[in-house]
């Protein structure tokens, strides 16, 4: 039997943090298949514990922190090796040349170079690389950290890098200054750029002047099978006056949990238990504005269930039955793990017309613009309200768990992964 490859997955709390916790780890057991995984978690504090969860659901995992905050000092001299590199100086020229927000941007490139820098020197130190290291980096952000180690691949003839990449580090307007940096530079250093979503890859794509081949292969995240099928969801259904509409994702604005809200408000006929699983910015504002618009109607009740682990948002369906999940996001960049975890329940869905929610949403709900006014959001709760428990409303389940088993299933999605990784060799 071959001896296992070593793979360094670089992330950026797990298995510390929950940032991760529902995309990595899916994917995690099935790279261990085939290869001797280490994980480096990069941003969180040097002190952080392994959760104890991850500890038992991953027996044997191997973890390590490599913590990318800089003293000042630190970030001065790290800027300086910085200014050595031709990279640094590509990227300038080209952002001169843009003609927008140079000063913003340079000083941004500079801090990402920096911090580039920074985390080379301290995965170099952490794990002993050297020329003669075998090993395959799979960077699951496609940012500063992959950009680092690209950087300096040249002094590794025996190492090989790919990377992931998702949202805010490929779209330029996710950028505070309304470009993303060093990109070309850092995929000329790769093995593969792999891409969630074919919404992604195709900007990406365009937006380089790039050529489709093996280097960008597509492969989107997955959730288990729930073992759900239509029949067993049709005779599940209890029926009951009220209608469970769900809502998982952070609070933070992009999310646009407001509109659901707004939405809700302007819904007459249907009566709707509205639960939302998830916290950040901007719950405090969210619950005051669901008091002051939702208290008073007798057809709306409405809670905020805050952070759940993944296991607990799967206890969640598996002990409630989701009538509809509901998203009104302003943008996506990928395949969102909540609306993968409804369909692979078989639970319709509401979502705008964005990113690719687009492919997600195809007979199995109700497509909303992607600006969505709080008619248009009551008009589809009421339609998806009105159809609960009837042939349509089954049909929707059923073509749920369809796009489910076609694009979302974790086997066969991170099996392809892992076999492509494995074939780098």
């Amino acid at each position: 039997m071959r001896e296992k490859t070593e793979l360094y997955l670089i992330t950026q709390d797990y298995p510390y943090g929950h940032l991760e916790d529902s995309f990595i780890g899916p994917e995690y057991p099935y790279l261990c298949e085939r290869f001797h995984v280490s994980m480096i978690a990069a941003e969180v504090a040097p002190a952080a514990k392994l959760r104890p969860e991850a500890e038992i659901r991953e027996k044997g995992m191997e973890a390590c922190i490599i913590p990318t905050r800089q003293s000042a000092g630190e970030k001065l001299l790290s800027l300086l090796r910085f200014l050595l590199e031709k990279d640094c100086y590509r990227e300038l020229a080209s952002i001169w040349k843009s003609g927008e927000r140079i000063p913003q941007r340079i000083y941004r490139a500079l801090m990402f170079g920096a911090a580039a820098e920074t985390f080379y020197r301290r995965l170099k130190k952490r794990i002993s690389l050297t020329k003669n290291t075998r090993a395959l980096f799979y960077f699951y952000w496609f940012d500063y950290k992959c950009f680092g180690l690209v950087m300096h691949r040249r002094r590794f003839p025996n190492i090989k890098i790919v990377s992931r990449t998702h949202g805010y580090e490929l779209y330029d307007e996710r950028e505070l200054y309304g470009r993303q940096f060093f990109k070309p530079q850092t995929d000329a250093g790769l093995k593969r750029l792999i891409f969630a979503a074919q919404f992604a890859k195709d900007y990406y794509l365009a937006r380089y002047r790039l050529t489709d081949g093996e280097k960008y292969p597509l492969h989107r995240l997955g959730v288990p099978d729930k073992g759900v099928t239509g029949e067993g969801r049709r005779a599940a259904y209890r029926g009951g006056s009220e209608f469970l509409l769900l809502s998982c994702s952070d609070t933070g604005q992009v999310k646009r949990i407001d509109r659901i809200i707004d939405g809700l408000a302007a819904v007459t006929t249907a009566k709707v238990h509205w639960v939302h699983i998830g916290g950040g910015e901007n719950l405090a504002g969210l619950r005051e504005q669901a008091q002051k618009k939702l208290d008073g109607k007798d057809n709306i009740r409405y809670e905020f269930a805050g952070t759940l682990l993944n296991t607990e948002v799967i206890a969640y369906y598996r002990a409630h039955y989701v009538g509809c999940l509901i998203t009104t996001t302003q943008s996506e960049g990928g395949s969102p793990v909540a609306v993968q975890e409804a369909l692979s329940f078989g639970v319709p869905v509401i979502a705008t017309a964005v990113g690719e929610l687009r492919q997600m949403v195809e007979g199995n709900g109700i497509l909303l613009s992607e600006k969505p006014t709080a008619e248009e959001t009551a008009q589809a709760v009421e339609r998806m309200a009105g159809c609960y428990g009837t042939d349509d409303y089954f049909q929707m389940c059923e073509k749920s768990l369809g796009i489910f088993e076609e694009k979302f299933d974790e086997r066969r999605n991170f099996t392809a992964l892992a076999e492509e990784l494995t074939q780098l060799w």
